[in-house]
């Protein structure tokens, strides 16, 4: 079984426990073949032995060149099919498929599933995170995988799936560890990475140099400017292996580092990439078209909002319109009778018989009003009586 990493501590984050991936190799004896399958699919993948030499000094074996070989398909593009060495669910097949397909988004790569003999097989049962670089699965045994996914299910993490499939699918793709770039090896202490990799996955101090400590020649390969610690092609390194105490964290997902490098190294077809121009402008007119109809809408709703309000506002004032006539028309009701008004004695008509003549009911404040007028018209008339007229007799005033 493969060991499980856990990343935290002095390692400089808190990460999930995890499973680390390994390129695989052919046996050395298909080294030499596996070569010039390579370069007959792409020329490109040749190493340029004499830039080579000028760089090291050195001159390699037949065979140590072989490794050095790039393993990357044609440079118009990929087209591989897939099938899956045990039985698999359908959903489960789907969901594997979809993320392998996640780099045809940037680069012109596509994966296909058939029912059996694909090109890239894969095993869910076999030990460990593993796939073979590139052309050299066309070098593996029919009935053998070239990928595994130990134990992936419907109840793996998502995020597992970003970067477990994604990362194994690059190497299918050709793409070697992006940890292997000379800036990062240069940081690793080979001694303690040995003895890490010993102890944790069991590989001997070979497999440690050929996986980790060997700096990929930026000769033979198109790379980018600068190494990507965040790269999906690049998994972590834990800090007590660096020389400088610092962890490589590693990629989770495809990141744009990487989309460049796949669409330099797969650029997609021009009428491919009109094509996706097209169906994002016409995606970005369709958005346009709805955000203009949404303000649309939303000014005539405003309008009709206003319009009711408007209404209401018009209805109220007719109503206290109305109210007001209303209150203006019983007052008018309730007003006094027409008729001479004066103190005349009996129960004739004047200011003393003023209630019993109302031919309809009186509000109290009107009464009152009346009454308040019946005592002032008394009090002058009295008063004129006495004072201003004494030497008439009373009632003189109003014999007159």
């Amino acid at each position: 079984m493969p060991t499980v990493h856990s990343q935290a501590g002095d390692d400089h984050g808190s990460h999930d426990d995890f499973i680390t991936c390994t390129i695989k190799v052919l046996p050395k004896e298909q080294w030499t073949a596996a070569a010039a399958t390579a370069v007959r699919i792409n020329p490109g993948n040749q190493v340029d032995t004499h830039l080579f030499r000028a760089a090291t000094g050195t001159v390699l074996p037949v065979e140590h060149l072989a490794l050095l070989t790039a393993k990357r398909w044609p440079s118009t593009g990929v087209s591989l099919t897939v099938s899956f060495i045990e039985t698999v669910d359908s959903a489960l097949r789907a969901r594997i498929l979809s993320h392998m397909n996640a780099w045809g988004a940037y680069c012109n790569a596509k994966f296909t599933e058939i029912a059996a003999n694909g090109q890239v097989r894969i095993s869910l049962q076999g030990d460990g995170y593993w796939s073979y670089l590139g052309t050299d699965i066309l070098h593996i045994a029919a009935d053998q995988p070239t990928m595994n996914l130990q134990g992936f299910s419907m109840s793996t993490p998502e995020s597992e799936y970003h970067r477990v499939v994604r990362h194994e699918t690059g190497h299918t793709l050709g793409f070697p560890h992006e940890h292997t770039r000379s800036e990062i090896v240069a940081r690793i202490d080979p001694d303690k990475a040995k003895a890490y990799f010993l102890a944790n996955d069991g590989w001997d101090a070979a497999m440690v140099t050929a996986q980790v400590l060997t700096p990929l020649d930026n000769s033979a390969l198109i790379a980018t400017a600068q190494a990507d610690p965040n790269s999906i092609m690049c998994y972590w390194l834990p800090a007590s292996i660096m020389k400088d105490g610092m962890a490589v964290a590693g990629g989770t997902d495809i990141d744009a580092q990487d989309q460049t490098f796949a669409a330099s190294v797969y650029p997609k077809p021009k009428s491919t990439l009109k094509d996706a121009k097209d169906f994002k402008h016409e995606k970005l007119e369709k958005v346009e078209h709805k955000e203009k109809n949404e303000k649309i809408e939303h000014k005539e709703k405003n309008e009709k909002i206003e319009h009711k309000e408007k209404h209401e506002k018009i209805e109220i004032k007719e109503k206290h319109e109305k109210i007001e006539i209303k209150e203006k028309v019983e007052i008018i009701d309730h007003k006094l009778p027409e008729g001479p008004i004066g103190p005349g004695p009996g129960p004739g008509p004047g200011f003393g018989s003023v209630s019993a003549q109302m031919a309809s009911p009186i509000s109290s404040g009107l009464i009152a009003r009346v009454q308040q007028l019946e005592a002032t018209v008394a009090a002058l008339t009295s008063f004129i009586d006495a004072g201003l007229r004494p030497d008439l007799g009373a009632g003189a005033l109003r014999n007159e």
